[in-house]
């Protein structure tokens, strides 16, 4: 009979494995095995994995108090992202967490509503905490947080941000990412269209884009249709809500742009449903390109935002600070807009 795997554990009041412990195991130095943990980077590839093999095997869990004391670090980096569930913020936040990783920092993620008194408490502990730096979610912050930053002299960025908004923005130009689509859907005759987006009252970034679309819909000569429009939270359900809402008022429109993915596959749902056909009586599209864009029924015509690439270079961006370096200049991060099946000629 196999060994129960708890007798392999140590008894009650056994003393717990050393940094000491692994460095002889592994055959090396405890400088070397200190530097393997922290800085990765520094060490060589079979002593890493020597080391990181010898970890393993006595289960060594390095005194994270003891090594903040001794380097005035902690490498935990803070991030506030509220929205977090339906959403394309977990692909930028574990793109985040992956660039700050391969340095050795740890990511600590807190995800709370949208209100700015919760933002300010939650940085708070954050840095109670002991944090190194601190990745929050666009450029619009109470001026609270800024100051709390700026008094701790905490490295920062803002994720999905402007890049004209401050050095530390990280994100795209939201204005021609309407654009894209709205010059998509004009050069297929569309003249009359509608909007089912994100609230605006509580989120900056739902402002942003139809403050945007509309400009561009303007340049174009194009109508948004008040009575087309729609605003409401980024799910599902939500989009198809707001898609029966809308039809049920029989708008003269031959387009419906989405705020996000998650809105326009419940629109296509509502659609279906309601036996409108897509594209030939209604066109649709929207921005993310999240995954299951192209698999939607039809295939969902999306603005490809560069939401991986936020967050990685929101994780640069926070190590260059880290390390004193000067921040590379902001630069707006490209938007493509692919083409499916979802939008076509305005219906004769």
């Amino acid at each position: 009979m196999a060994e129960p795997l708890l007798s392999s554990l140590p008894a009650p009041g056994a003393r717990s494995a050393s940094l000491a412990d692994v460095a002889h195991l592994a055959g090396v130095s405890t400088g070397t095995v200190s530097r393997t943990l922290s800085r990765p980077d520094m060490i060589s590839e079979p002593t890493r994995l020597r080391v990181m093999d010898a970890v393993e095997r006595l289960g060594y869990v390095p005194n994270g108090a003891a090594r903040a004391l001794s380097m005035r670090r902690t490498l935990t980096v803070g991030a506030i992202v509220p929205r977090f569930g339906s959403s394309s913020f977990p692909a930028m936040v574990q793109a985040l967490e992956t660039t700050l990783a391969a340095a050795g920092y740890t990511l600590l993620l807190s995800a709370p509503d949208p209100r700015p008194s919760y933002e300010t408490s939650i940085l708070r502990a954050l840095l109670e905490r002991g944090v190194d730096a601190v990745a929050l979610l666009g450029a619009e912050q109470p001026q609270q947080v800024f100051a709390m930053l700026a008094a701790n002299r905490t490295p920062f960025v803002t994720m999905w941000a402007p890049p004209e908004a401050g050095v530390h923005c990280v994100g795209f130009d939201e204005y021609a990412a309407a654009a894209l689509v709205v010059d998509h859907l004009a050069d297929h005759g569309h003249r009359r269209i509608g909007y089912i987006g994100g609230r605006t009252a509580d989120s900056e970034r739902a402002r942003r884009r139809l403050r945007d679309l509309s400009l561009a819909i303007a340049k174009r000569g194009l109508t948004l249709c008040d009575d087309a429009l729609a605003e409401t939270e980024h799910g599902f359900q939500e989009g198809f809500d707001a898609m029966n809402t809308i039809a049920q008022r029989q708008p003269a429109i031959t387009a419906v742009v989405c705020g996000s993915d998650y809105l326009a596959a419940g629109a296509l749902a509502a659609l279906d449903q309601a036996g409108i056909e897509v594209p030939r009586r209604l066109s649709v599209a929207s921005f993310n390109d999240n995954d299951f864009a192209a698999f939607l029924h039809p295939p969902l015509t999306s603005v490809r935002l560069p939401i991986r690439e936020i967050g990685e270079q929101a994780g640069e961006r926070l190590l260059a600070q880290l390390r004193g370096l000067d921040a590379p200049v902001a630069r707006a991060l490209p938007v493509t807009l692919m083409q499916r099946s979802s939008t076509g000629p305005v219906p004769d």
